[in-house]
């Protein structure tokens, strides 16, 4: 495993995004993953609690107006705790933890060390669990001057045989991969997007699963965020040219 990859000065993750994936088979209360809501404020003290209803309408709608009962059934659907300054947040659903930062990136370990700490606040609650997906998501924003080629900033790009009859104004597009030999897979979105005058901003969106099935262990959780890292760092820097690197120092 690589572990020298290069340094950025001025990182261009706006996203990053830790998702464990349960079994969906378990029917225990959503209330129960919360036990811990004391200690789950110390780092995320704001809590917001999101519900959803299923409707049972009774009767037949007739033309003008006419009398209708309903029964709705709600339900807490997820638990959402927010950081002070609402940069991170930890989602709590029946069949998934999500850990999301949109503070100013500081590097893979206080990333790791963030969500290591968010998923061991819930550890009594899940160590008898079955994961059945571990993904990370990074979205990288690069502000470009201009853009007269793509190629000279990425390896990927999408191509047509003729010219376009109207000037392009933004374009998008998505990759799929899997790794050979393993459980891991990949979503590479790639996006332009015009920004004022002769400016752009483009974005490169990396989400790498591991459908590796395992019970909740924070060792092998830790192993499992190595490793796809590393599948997410080498398509990153698979895909960018130096002189995008060059605006990230």
């Amino acid at each position: 495993m690589q572990s020298n990859w290069p340094v950025l000065n001025s990182p261009p993750v706006i996203l990053a995004i830790f998702q464990l994936k349960f079994a969906s088979s378990d029917d225990r209360e959503l209330s129960k993953m919360i036990a811990n809501d004391k200690v789950i404020k110390l780092k995320f003290p704001i809590r917001s609690d999101n519900y959803h209803s299923d409707i049972d309408v009774h009767g037949t709608p007739a033309p003008g107006i006419s009398t209708l009962s309903a029964k709705a059934n709600t339900k807490i659907s997820s638990y959402i705790y927010f950081s002070q300054d609402k940069e991170r947040k930890l989602i709590i659903e029946k069949d998934s933890v999500i850990f999301i930062s949109e503070s100013v990136y500081s590097g893979w370990d206080n990333f790791k060390k963030e969500v290591q700490e968010s998923i061991t606040m819930l550890v009594g609650q899940l160590e008898d669990r079955y994961i059945e997906r571990t993904s990370i998501r990074f979205v990288n924003k690069f502000s470009l001057a201009s853009f007269e080629d793509p190629l000279d900033y990425f390896t990927k790009m999408i191509s047509t045989e003729s010219e376009a009859i109207y000037p392009l104004e933004k374009y998008a597009f998505r990759i799929n991969i899997q790794v050979p030999d393993s459980n891991i897979r990949a979503i590479i979105n790639n996006a332009l997007e015009p920004n004022g005058t002769d400016s752009y901003d483009y974005y490169l969106d990396i989400d790498v699963l591991d459908d590796t099935q395992l019970k909740f262990d924070l060792f092998l959780i830790s192993k499992q965020m190595e490793q796809i890292r590393e599948v997410k760092n080498k398509i990153f820097f698979d895909t960018v040219k130096p002189k995008t690197l060059a605006l990230c120092n």
